[in-house]
Parts: structure tokens; C-alpha cells; sequence
């Protein structure tokens, strides 16, 4: 579905960014949120991202041409079966669709938790048994599709422990400080390893005050030499950097 876009305001009023070397707002990337829980630090990507512009990621694809958007980067709660509330189906139909009225349109970036991570699922059969099935992680499931329309993809790492790519992850924010806290771990559950990682920065005494997951971070995690999770962190502007390509 094509609509029409206002180079001044975007669309639902979202002004792109400006850019501090050119003065030009020509947009470059194309920010998708993926719920109103995620609008805030989308609207922090976009502040710190000259040229860009927010939409929701499950509304209609705008014809934006003369904006020469190159990246859509998609921010939203995911996992296994959804990412910004569209199924891996959707989810590529929804890119093909942007593509189709930008052709500028080269890459495309998942920003969520879990993203790389595939997950166990079970059904409970009519004699009360369970079966149980896994099921590939959410890039895996986009990656082969758009690759083959021509697209690049960029994820948050697997991140690997001692007994190779862990199981989990996790992308937290910090609304106050507009900083986040990427954490992966390994185990049966969530709880075995990720989320241990989690509580070491944020139940220190720096992060209670500050609510800022760099100084916290950098203090954290030089005291632990031997853990069994990934620890990451940075402010809003270095989270697209963090972001690998897909092979």
C-alpha cells in the first residue's frame, strides 16, 4: 500500500532527524517501532541518527524515494515466533513491501532480545503427554528470504560461552539515561545464566543511583573475570554499531 509522505514532518509527525555534518534531511534510515513501549527509545535512536525518521513497523510501507533510505532498522520485543508483532512471514513480506517503494533499501536491522535464538516448543498431546519440537531463531527463519531478495541483515551477537553459542539474551534500557545493557547467557532457562548478568549491574549500588548501565558496566564487569554470561552496554548511538551481519 502506497501513502504519501511529508518531507517536513514524516509520518505521525515525526521530523527526521537533521544532519549535523550537511544541514540536509534527507533520510537515511528508517526507524520501525515495534510497540508503544519501545517509542521512547526509538525516539532516541532517531534524535542521535541524522536524517531519520519513525513508523510503526506494523503499519504500511511509505513511499519514500525521494529520501533515499538505505536501513530499516526495526526495534520491538521479540523472540522465536514474533518480532515487533509479526510473524517471520509477515515480518518479510512487510521488508519486501518497503523495498518495493524504496529500491534504495539495502539493509535491514532487528534490534530485540532473543532475536538469534531459537527456543523449545511443546504441545500437549490428547493422552496428556507433551511433544516437544525446536523451533529456529527468529533471523534464522528472515535471513534466507531477504538474503535472497538482495538484502543485508544485522542482528545484536549470538553471543558464545565455554560450551559454544549460548541460548538466551537480552537488550535492557535505561529511559533515564538513554543507555542499554545487552546481556547473553546459556542454560535450560532464561534464569540459569542471562539473567544473573543482569541483576550483577543492575543491583549494584552505581547503577541504583545513576540508572546508567555504562558507568555501572564498566565497573561491574572488570570485577568478574569467571561469570558465564556476555556483558555488553553503551549509550543510544553506539546500539547500531553493536549490530553484526548475517552470513
Amino acid at each position: 500500500m502506497r501513502l504519501p509522505f511529508s518531507s517536513t514532518f514524516g509520518w505521525h509527525g515525526t521530523k527526521p532527524a537533521q544532519s549535523k555534518n550537511s544541514g540536509s534531511t534527507e533520510s537515511v534510515v528508517q526507524i520501525l517501532c515495534g510497540d508503544e513501549g519501545h517509542r521512547a527509545r526509538c525516539n532516541a535512536l532517531q534524535a542521535i541518527t541524522p536524517g531519520s525518521s519513525i513508523a510503526n513497523a506494523s503499519g504500511p510501507a511509505l513511499d519514500k524515494k525521494a529520501m533515499k533510505i538505505n536501513t530499516l532498522t526495526f526495534w520491538g520485543h521479540g523472540d522465536a515466533s514474533k518480532f515487533c508483532g509479526l510473524t517471520a512471514t509477515d515480518f518479510t513480506a512487510k521488508v519486501l513491501e518497503w523495498v518495493k517503494w524504496n529500491p534504495s533499501i539495502k539493509t535491514v536491522e532487528i534490534i530485540t532480545c532473543n532475536a538469534r535464538h531459537g527456543t523449545l516448543d511443546s504441545e500437549k498431546k490428547p493422552d496428556g503427554s507433551f511433544a516437544t519440537s525446536w523451533v529456529q531463531s527468529y533471523t534464522d527463519q528472515v535471513r534466507a528470504p531477504l538474503k535472497k531478495a538482495g538484502l543485508t541483515i544485522k542482528a545484536l551477537p549470538l553471543g558464545m560461552g565455554s560450551l559454544g553459542a549460548n541460548r538466551w539474551s537480552i537488550l535492557k534500557w535505561s529511559a533515564t539515561t538513554k543507555t542499554w545493557l545487552y546481556v547473553t547467557g546459556n542454560g535450560a532457562k532464561d534464569t540459569d545464566e542471562m539473567w544473573p548478568g543482569v541483576h550483577a549491574v543492575e543491583d549494584s549500588e552505581n547503577f541504583k543511583v545513576t540508572k546508567n548501565y555504562v558507568t555501572a558496566g564498566s565497573i561491574i564487569k572488570p570485577k568478574l573475570n569467571i561469570r558465564k554470561f556476555t556483558l555488553d552496554f553503551g549509550n543510544a548511538g553506539d546500539l547500531r554499531g553493536r549490530l553484526v551481519v548475517l552470513a
